[in-house]
Protein backbone atom coordinates (compact mmCIF):
# COMPACT_ATOMS: atom_id res chain seq x y z
CA UNK A 1 0.00 0.00 0.00
CA UNK A 2 1.43 3.63 -0.56
CA UNK A 3 0.12 7.25 -0.63
CA UNK A 4 1.88 10.12 -2.45
CA UNK A 5 4.51 10.57 -0.12
CA UNK A 6 4.78 6.96 2.00
CA UNK A 7 4.94 3.29 1.73
CA UNK A 8 3.03 1.21 3.79
CA UNK A 9 4.71 -2.26 4.40
CA UNK A 10 4.86 -5.37 6.67
CA UNK A 11 7.70 -4.60 9.53
CA UNK A 12 10.64 -6.58 8.57
CA UNK A 13 14.25 -7.25 10.60
CA UNK A 14 15.53 -4.80 8.50
CA UNK A 15 13.44 -2.32 10.61
CA UNK A 16 14.84 -3.36 13.22
CA UNK A 17 17.31 -0.64 14.00
CA UNK A 18 15.31 2.01 13.25
CA UNK A 19 12.73 0.59 15.55
CA UNK A 20 14.94 0.06 18.35
CA UNK A 21 16.18 3.82 18.03
CA UNK A 22 12.95 5.49 17.74
CA UNK A 23 12.21 3.35 21.22
CA UNK A 24 14.56 5.35 22.95
CA UNK A 25 12.66 8.40 22.15
CA UNK A 26 10.64 9.96 25.76
CA UNK A 27 7.36 10.93 24.07
CA UNK A 28 7.26 7.39 22.36
CA UNK A 29 7.88 5.36 26.06
CA UNK A 30 5.37 7.34 27.18
CA UNK A 31 2.74 7.08 24.73
CA UNK A 32 2.95 3.64 23.61
CA UNK A 33 3.19 0.52 25.84
CA UNK A 34 6.99 -0.49 24.77
CA UNK A 35 9.63 -2.39 27.28
CA UNK A 36 11.34 0.20 28.94
CA UNK A 37 14.39 0.16 28.57
CA UNK A 38 13.87 -1.22 24.86
CA UNK A 39 16.39 -3.45 23.57
CA UNK A 40 17.23 -4.53 19.84
CA UNK A 41 15.80 -8.18 21.35
CA UNK A 42 12.44 -6.13 22.02
CA UNK A 43 12.23 -5.00 17.90
CA UNK A 44 13.33 -8.48 17.17
CA UNK A 45 10.58 -9.76 18.98
CA UNK A 46 7.78 -7.28 17.60
CA UNK A 47 9.05 -8.24 13.58
CA UNK A 48 8.87 -11.83 13.64
CA UNK A 49 6.19 -12.37 16.46
CA UNK A 50 3.95 -9.20 16.75
CA UNK A 51 3.32 -8.70 13.33
CA UNK A 52 3.97 -12.07 11.75
CA UNK A 53 1.26 -13.34 14.05
CA UNK A 54 -1.04 -10.93 13.66
CA UNK A 55 -1.35 -11.04 9.94
CA UNK A 56 -1.12 -14.83 10.32
CA UNK A 57 -4.30 -14.86 12.42
CA UNK A 58 -5.53 -11.97 11.38
CA UNK A 59 -6.06 -10.36 14.42
CA UNK A 60 -4.43 -7.57 13.61
CA UNK A 61 -2.23 -5.60 10.53
CA UNK A 62 0.79 -3.97 11.42
CA UNK A 63 2.45 -1.78 8.87
CA UNK A 64 6.51 0.43 8.82
CA UNK A 65 6.14 3.40 7.56
CA UNK A 66 8.47 4.16 4.86
CA UNK A 67 9.57 7.90 3.76
CA UNK A 68 12.18 8.14 1.37
CA UNK A 69 13.61 4.43 2.13
CA UNK A 70 13.48 4.85 5.66
CA UNK A 71 11.26 3.57 8.56
CA UNK A 72 9.24 6.35 10.00
CA UNK A 73 7.07 4.64 12.09
CA UNK A 74 4.03 2.12 12.40
CA UNK A 75 0.42 2.39 11.94
CA UNK A 76 -1.94 -0.79 12.90
CA UNK A 77 -5.37 -2.06 13.07
CA UNK A 78 -5.79 -4.48 16.43
CA UNK A 79 -8.23 -6.57 17.58
CA UNK A 80 -9.98 -7.05 14.48
CA UNK A 81 -12.98 -9.06 15.27
CA UNK A 82 -17.16 -8.79 14.76
CA UNK A 83 -16.62 -6.01 11.96
CA UNK A 84 -14.50 -3.46 14.32
CA UNK A 85 -11.18 -2.99 15.22
CA UNK A 86 -8.98 -0.16 16.92
CA UNK A 87 -6.35 2.02 15.26
CA UNK A 88 -2.83 2.72 16.68
CA UNK A 89 0.11 4.42 15.19
CA UNK A 90 3.60 6.39 16.39
CA UNK A 91 6.05 8.02 14.66
CA UNK A 92 9.86 8.36 14.61
CA UNK A 93 10.62 11.81 16.41
CA UNK A 94 12.61 13.11 13.22
CA UNK A 95 9.48 12.38 10.71
CA UNK A 96 6.25 14.22 12.85
CA UNK A 97 4.79 17.17 11.78
CA UNK A 98 5.04 16.51 7.96
CA UNK A 99 1.24 15.02 7.42
CA UNK A 100 2.56 11.33 6.94
CA UNK A 101 0.48 10.00 9.70
CA UNK A 102 -2.36 11.67 8.26
CA UNK A 103 -2.27 9.94 4.71
CA UNK A 104 -1.19 6.81 6.58
CA UNK A 105 -4.38 6.84 8.38
CA UNK A 106 -6.34 7.36 5.80
CA UNK A 107 -4.93 4.24 3.60
CA UNK A 108 -5.53 2.35 6.54
CA UNK A 109 -8.65 3.16 6.50
CA UNK A 110 -9.42 2.52 3.40
CA UNK A 111 -8.25 -1.14 3.76
CA UNK A 112 -10.26 -1.67 7.19
CA UNK A 113 -13.32 -0.30 5.37
CA UNK A 114 -12.88 -1.89 1.47
CA UNK A 115 -10.82 -4.90 2.08
CA UNK A 116 -11.27 -5.99 5.54
CA UNK A 117 -14.93 -4.68 5.03
CA UNK A 118 -15.24 -3.34 8.50
CA UNK A 119 -18.32 -1.21 10.16
CA UNK A 120 -16.26 0.84 12.89
CA UNK A 121 -12.67 2.16 13.86
CA UNK A 122 -11.57 3.11 17.34
CA UNK A 123 -8.58 5.37 18.28
CA UNK A 124 -7.82 5.86 21.48
CA UNK A 125 -4.86 7.44 23.57
CA UNK A 126 -3.64 8.86 26.85
CA UNK A 127 -5.73 11.86 27.60
CA UNK A 128 -3.43 14.75 26.57
CA UNK A 129 -2.08 13.19 23.30
CA UNK A 130 -2.75 16.23 21.02
CA UNK A 131 -0.67 14.80 18.39
CA UNK A 132 -2.54 11.55 18.47
CA UNK A 133 -5.87 12.97 19.08
CA UNK A 134 -5.04 15.86 15.97
CA UNK A 135 -4.32 12.85 13.25
CA UNK A 136 -7.68 11.08 14.26
CA UNK A 137 -9.76 14.35 14.14
CA UNK A 138 -8.23 15.31 10.99
CA UNK A 139 -9.05 11.88 9.80
CA UNK A 140 -12.45 12.53 10.44
CA UNK A 141 -13.07 10.15 13.68
CA UNK A 142 -15.73 11.88 15.85
CA UNK A 143 -14.82 11.86 19.67
CA UNK A 144 -16.72 9.85 21.81
CA UNK A 145 -15.39 10.87 25.13
CA UNK A 146 -12.64 9.99 27.91
CA UNK A 147 -12.80 6.77 29.87
CA UNK A 148 -11.74 7.18 32.71
CA UNK A 149 -8.72 5.12 34.46
CA UNK A 150 -9.30 3.06 31.36
CA UNK A 151 -5.58 2.30 30.66
CA UNK A 152 -2.13 1.30 32.57
CA UNK A 153 -0.06 3.99 32.26
CA UNK A 154 4.07 4.00 33.21
CA UNK A 155 2.50 5.30 36.26
CA UNK A 156 -0.99 3.77 36.81
CA UNK A 157 -4.21 3.98 35.77
CA UNK A 158 -4.56 6.77 33.25
CA UNK A 159 -7.68 8.56 31.66
CA UNK A 160 -8.05 7.62 27.82
CA UNK A 161 -9.41 9.75 24.63
CA UNK A 162 -11.74 7.80 22.75
CA UNK A 163 -13.01 8.18 18.77
CA UNK A 164 -14.70 6.63 16.06
CA UNK A 165 -15.25 6.30 12.72
CA UNK A 166 -17.82 4.39 10.87
CA UNK A 167 -17.39 2.77 7.11
CA UNK A 168 -20.64 5.10 6.42
CA UNK A 169 -18.97 8.68 7.58
CA UNK A 170 -17.08 11.12 5.90
CA UNK A 171 -13.96 11.81 6.18
CA UNK A 172 -13.85 15.60 6.98
CA UNK A 173 -12.37 17.16 9.95
CA UNK A 174 -14.54 17.20 12.77
CA UNK A 175 -14.85 19.52 15.82
CA UNK A 176 -13.20 18.02 19.17
CA UNK A 177 -13.92 19.95 22.41
CA UNK A 178 -10.77 18.99 23.77
CA UNK A 179 -8.94 20.15 20.76
CA UNK A 180 -10.47 23.64 19.41
CA UNK A 181 -11.39 24.63 22.95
Amino acid sequence: MSTSRIALRCPTLDDVDAITDACQDPEVQRRVPVPVPYRREHAVAYVTTFCEDGWITGERCTWALEVDGAFAGVIGLDDIADGSANLGYWMAPQHRGHGYLTEAVAAVLNFAFDTLELERVEWRAFAGNRGSARVAQRSGFRFEGVRRCASRGRNGREDDWVGSILSTDDRAQQAWAVLDA
